[in-house]
Order: C-alpha cells, then structure tokens, then sequence
C-alpha cells in the first residue's frame, strides 16, 4: 500500500547542478517534451559526449530522468531526458534566491512575536513584492518561478510545487503564508487568494 502524498508543496532544493550541467538542465526545464542527447547538442554546442556528462550529473542529482523514447523502426529506441520536479525548481529560480531565505525567516520569527502578525506579514510581503516588480518585468508566474515555488498551470489556478520557506511555514503558517500572499498582492494584475498546503503536492494561488 503506498503511503498518501502529504498535502502542501516540498521543499525548495538548495543545492545546485555544476555550472555546465545547469546549462544543461535549463534546455530540459523549458523543453515540452523528453529531450534526445542530439536535440541537446545542437541547441547547446560541443561534443555530444561532453552533454552527455552532464546529463549523467543531473541524473545522478535528482535533477533529470531519462527515459526511452517509443521505438520507431529497427535499432534501439533512443533515450530522452527530461528536467525533474527538483531540477524545474533550481533551473528557473534566480541564482541569488537562497541567500534571502534566513532573512526572511528571521523576520517571520520577529513579525509572528509582535500584535496582529498575519496582518503586519501581509505588509511586509507587498513591500517585498513592489520591489520585486521594479527589479524586472516578470509577471506573476514569472515571479513565483524565480523565486523557488516552482508554479504550474492548474485548473484552479496555479499550483506551487516547492517552497523556500517550507518548514517555517508549517509552524507560521499566518505569517510565512501571509507574506507570500503580500507578495502575490503586489505582482498580480488582479486579486488572488493564496490557499497554503492546499492539495496533496502543492499550495494554490486561485482568482479571490
């Protein structure tokens, strides 16, 4: 008997692919489909055996999966890689993500000791998110992809897969949730509810 998905996102990785490797990865995460080592040499550049390496690192990591494709005529069927939920994650967040986590959790830890604090942490994440939005042009999914929540289209809305702030948010979630709800605030073209830990496997962001 499988054990039941827990409900909510998982936790944001923060380790990272070596530099080529993630060159690598980011082809795979933008990619619709499995991608074959020729695909990815030639949208790449170099020697098919150098990509291959750094497909054999990103599999190794948890950061892609290959498969084979359906056969098609004689021969071995060809093999294809694609980008994990993990390897989606690291490729499409900005490269300096992780280093505003304890930030933001000590400020949670100081929001959640003060009076009305899902409140005051809903301030501090549209302030978060003005700034956001002046730093680029991204628009929400944008955003939320860059900032580790690894969004996906859902029929509810959008499905965060990961989270940076996970276990602080299981402990506050009025807090940790509610500055990511200011966040949301700030960014999107219309109003959107941040429902935490809403399905096995994600957070939702649905229209309020």
């Amino acid at each position: 008997m499988s054990t039941p998905q827990p409900r909510g996102p998982r936790r944001a990785r923060t380790d990272r692919p070596r530099a080529a490797a993630l060159r690598v990865l980011k082809v795979l995460a933008a990619a619709d489909a499995p991608a074959t080592l020729a695909a990815l040499s030639e949208s790449l550049g170099g020697h098919p055996n150098t990509t291959r390496a750094q497909l054999e690192h990103l599999v190794s990591a948890g950061f892609a999966t290959e498969t084979s494709l359906p056969a098609s005529g004689r021969g071995r069927p060809a093999r294809a890689w694609r980008a994990t939920l993990d390897g989606r994650q690291v490729a499409g967040e900005a490269p300096d993500r992780e280093l505003w986590d304890p930030l933001l959790e000590a400020m949670a830890e100081h929001l959640a000791s003060g009076p009305e604090p899902g409140t005051a942490a809903r301030e501090v994440g549209r302030g978060w998110g003005v700034r956001l939005v002046a730093a680029g042009t991204d628009d929400l999914v944008g955003v939320l992809t860059r900032q580790g929540f690894t969004p996906e289209p859902d029929a509810d809305g959008i499905a965060l897969r990961t989270c940076p702030l996970l276990d602080a948010a299981v402990h506050r979630p009025d807090v940790v949730c509610g500055i990511h709800q200011g966040m949301i605030d700030a960014i999107a073209d219309s109003p959107q509810r941040l429902l935490p830990f809403a399905r096995p496997g994600a957070c939702l962001v649905r229209p309020a």
